[in-house]
């Protein structure tokens, strides 16, 4: 009789085991695919023009800088400019912030995958792999709400530089004297 209920005791512990074991990995690719999602939003939203953006931005600041007299303020020539600056401001902190978010990709990914390992072989500390999970989880909030800002800024960056760009390069050139075109 004891051996009979000391098999039955450690046949559904090893059962509790396990199907704590599959609820993880079903987490963890879960996460995954949260994962490959952003990676996806990332890749849709390349930003291959951000260079010659910026570099037209800084050319017709340097020439409104450098060649604009007036002795009355231009409110609307103003508020453009303004808003063309905090722009231009914005792009290098956008490059960076691709950078960063290629690179947290990758290390949750590695991540991830030890973590599904340690799980599937029963590695490590068994009693935190819960732990470990949200931990992950939290990291992976913090990529969603990176590419969330990423894809805002951009959004608001390629709007802004759309609306006031023609104008204002042709302001800045109109600016030059007749004789440096």
């Amino acid at each position: 009789m004891r051996i009979i209920f000391i098999v039955l005791i450690g046949g559904l512990l090893a059962s509790c085991v396990d199907l704590e074991k599959s609820t993880q990995i079903e987490s963890i690719d879960a996460m995954n695919s949260t994962l490959d999602s952003i990676e996806i939003v990332l890749e849709e939203h390349t930003f291959d023009s951000l260079f010659p953006m910026q570099r037209n931005s800084y050319a017709i600041e340097n020439r409104v800088k450098n060649y604009y007299v007036s002795d009355t303020i231009d409110l609307a020539l103003g508020r453009k400019m303004d808003a063309f600056k905090k722009m231009r401001k914005n792009m290098e902190p956008l490059a960076r912030a691709r950078q960063t978010l290629l690179s947290s990709i990758k290390e949750e990914r590695l991540s991830l995958i030890d973590l599904q390992n340690d799980i599937d072989g029963s590695n490590g500390e068994r009693e935190k792999y819960g732990e470990f999970i949200q931990f992950e989880e939290a990291k992976l909030d913090q990529l969603r709400a990176l590419i969330n800002d990423y894809v805002t800024t951009k959004i608001s960056v390629i709007e802004t530089y759309e609306s006031y760009y023609d104008d204002l390069n042709e302001f800045s050139f109109a600016l030059l004297p007749k004789n440096k075109e």
